[in-house]
Parts: structure tokens; C-alpha cells; sequence
């Protein structure tokens, strides 16, 4: 998804256009661009973060259980209070897209850390997620960045994110980690080798920015596949996937845990082989941020379910439209909402959710 990685809390995002390798030292520079604080964090590369030692037998959830566990040994007994909780339904829940002005979050956050203990904290994602999945983070948090310099306001920050864990880190218990501030809410649940992503809220605000003159779009993935799949759609298929009520935020976003969508829209069953192809790769852009050992499962599972899955619309199909779409499969739902321009500034509210599975709720 993500091309440019820097040496802070805000990672480079994907460009829109070429994908060029980058530099470690062009990334450094746009890691200093937009540092927030005095005191951001000088992170590393995937190969670089390892204050964790990693054994090629272990299991993805193995090494994000020693990267946890890493990361809470650089903590203070008062910081390690404030970053566990117990995993209750309420700390669950307690997450959000809004800034931090409007929203109440728990845990520790990333500019109240230090260097080391940010890192840990990078490491923790980059080990949970894919190569992509990291990179789509920091692409959103790095926007934020974006956002703080174009507003002035200190509700926004690449490092206005937070850090929590909730239950007991170990082999074979369930325990979560959160991570998340504005337009970002990452929830990985362990259980034994099992960590489904779910809920994940992808949020960005803009929706496109510019560093050194190289436009950005974390998100663009989740668009266009989306606007590829719409286009494809002949006029009997597009006017059953258009709902009949003009849909402009998603649904089953924060404080919406339990509750789920009848389905609608047009049924893949009906699709050609090659409209599949494009529903099955826009359905990859949302499954593939978690590790690839764990994801190998889910993308099995939806291309088995990929006739029973429903792909709904709402807005205009050019590529410049405002829109809004839903695919629901058996085991998930995803939405995606353009949200009305602010001050100039574009962004996205994104949803992935897991049926019956959100916190690991089935493992």
C-alpha cells in the first residue's frame, strides 16, 4: 500500500502514481518535516526496529507477544498502569475517529513516550501487521501531521495516537492491543496463534497531501478498486448495487460493537469472472494490513465466499465522485464514506468489521 517509510512516529504513505523506492536518508527528511514535538521519535525500518530478537520458527503471534512484552519492560510501574487495563466490553469500545478535543481516549500517548519506548511501540505494529498494514498506518498518522501543520491545532498530531493494552499479554490467553487516535482505530485481539484485525477503523484527513512536491493518498487502494469495481457493473447490475437512500457515513463505526447490516446491493454471484476478480482485489486492500501468515486464511475464506458477498453504492461512479460503499460477506463488512470538504481539506471515515469475530469474539 505504502512505498516511504521515515525514521519517526509518521511514516511516508503510498504515492499516487509510480511507486518509486525512496531512500532511508529522503525519508529522514520527511520525518523531519513533520515532527510535532521536540521530543519525536527517531524510529527505525522494519530491519531496524529490533530491540526484539526473532526466531523464523515463531508464529506472527509469538513475536507480537515478545514485541508486547519488550515494549511494557520500557515502561515505568506508573506507565505500565495507565497502558494495561482489563478486557472488558467498555475498554473495548472505548475508541474513536474523532480528535483527541472531542474524545476521551486511554492509555498512554505516543509524544508522552521516549524514543526507545516509541519504537517499541512501532515495532509492536510493524511485527502484528504486513508490510502494508504498517505502512497504511503511518500513512494515516502521518496526514495528521498534515492536518496539525495546515490547522495549528494541537487536537491533531502524527503523534497524538495511543497505545493500550487490555488483558494479560500471554501464549494462551486473549488479551488486546489497541492502538489508534484520530481517523485510526487498530484493534488486534491474540488468542493462542490466532489475531484477527477487527474492528479497524481507516480514517485519513486530507485525503490526498503533498511532501516535497510528491502527492500522497494512503487510502487510494480502497478508492480506485472501488471505482474499478462500480465501473465494470452493467446497467442492470449497477442499478440493483445503488441503495435506494443516499448513504454519506458509515454505519458501524465507533460505539456501533454488536450491530450489524441486512444486506444489500448486488450480489457477486451475479458478477462476471473478471468483475470477481475486481470485487476479490478490492476485498484484498482491507484484509491484507494484518501479517501475511494470519491473512492467508481470511482472503482463502472470501474467495470461497466471494458469491454470497453483496456490493452496495452510494454516489456517482466517475473517479472524482463523493461515495460511499459497503461489501458484506458472510465473515465481514467493510464501509468506506467520503466525508464533505472541511475547510478545503477532503478525508475518509473506513470500516472493517468482522462478523461475529470483532475482539476475536469466536476464538
Amino acid at each position: 500500500m505504502l512505498t516511504l517509510r521515515n525514521e519517526s512516529t509518521q511514516v511516508s504513505p503510498r504515492r499516487r502514481g509510480p511507486r518509486i523506492a525512496v531512500t532511508v536518508a529522503t525519508a529522514v527528511l520527511l520525518a523531519a518535516a513533520f515532527t510535532t514535538t521536540d521530543t519525536a521519535p527517531s524510529a527505525t525500518s522494519r530491519a531496524g526496529v529490533s530491540t526484539v530478537a526473532y526466531s523464523a520458527e515463531a508464529t506472527a503471534a509469538s513475536e507480537t507477544l515478545t514485541a508486547v512484552t519488550t515494549f511494557l519492560g520500557t515502561l515505568s510501574s506508573s506507565q505500565q498502569s495507565t497502558v494495561k487495563a482489563e478486557r472488558t466490553q467498555s475498554n473495548l469500545s472505548q475508541w474513536s475517529n474523532l480528535p483527541d478535543g472531542l474524545y476521551t481516549r486511554a492509555g498512554l500517548r505516543m509524544d508522552a513516550l521516549t524514543s526507545t519506548q516509541q519504537s517499541a511501540v512501532l515495532a509492536i505494529l510493524q511485527t502484528a501487521l504486513s508490510d502494508e498494514g504498517y505502512e497504511q498506518v503511518t500513512g494515516i498518522t502521518t496526514a495528521d501531521g498534515v492536518l496539525h501543520d495546515s490547522t495549528g491545532s494541537d487536537d491533531y498530531g502524527s503523534d497524538h495516537y495511543w497505545i493500550r493494552i487490555l488483558g494479560t499479554p500471554s501464549a494462551d490467553g486473549q488479551w488486546t492491543v489497541q492502538y489508534g487516535g484520530h481517523h485510526l482505530a487498530v484493534n488486534i485481539t491474540l488468542t493462542g496463534d490466532t489475531m484477527p484485525l477487527a474492528p479497524t477503523l481507516f480514517g485519513v484527513q486530507p485525503a490526498t497531501y503533498t511532501l516535497n512536491g510528491v502527492s500522497y493518498e494512503p487510502l487510494a487502494g480502497e478508492t480506485d478498486k472501488a471505482f474499478a469495481v462500480v465501473q465494470s457493473l452493467d446497467d442492470d447490475q449497477l442499478d440493483t448495487a445503488v441503495l435506494d437512500t443516499a448513504v454519506t457515513e458509515i454505519i458501524l463505526g465507533a460505539g456501533q460493537d454488536g450491530k450489524t447490516l441486512a444486506y444489500e446491493g448486488v450480489q457477486a454471484s451475479t458478477f462476471t469472472d473478471t468483475q470477481k476478480e475486481l470485487l476479490l482485489d478490492l476485498i484484498t486492500e482491507w484484509i491484507s494490513p494484518l501479517n501475511d501468515e494470519q491473512n492467508a486464511s481470511k482472503l482463502e475464506s472470501a474467495e470461497e465466499n466471494l458469491d454470497s458477498t453483496y456490493f452496495a453504492w452510494s454516489g456517482g461512479t466517475s473517479s472524482s465522485s463523493t461515495i460511499y460503499y459497503r461489501v458484506q460477506s458472510p465473515d465481514f463488512t467493510i464501509e468506506f464514506a467520503h466525508q464533505p470538504n472541511m475547510g478545503g481539506t477532503t478525508h475518509i471515515h473506513a470500516i472493517y468489521r468482522e462478523t461475529g469475530n470483532d475482539y476475536g469474539a469466536e476464538d
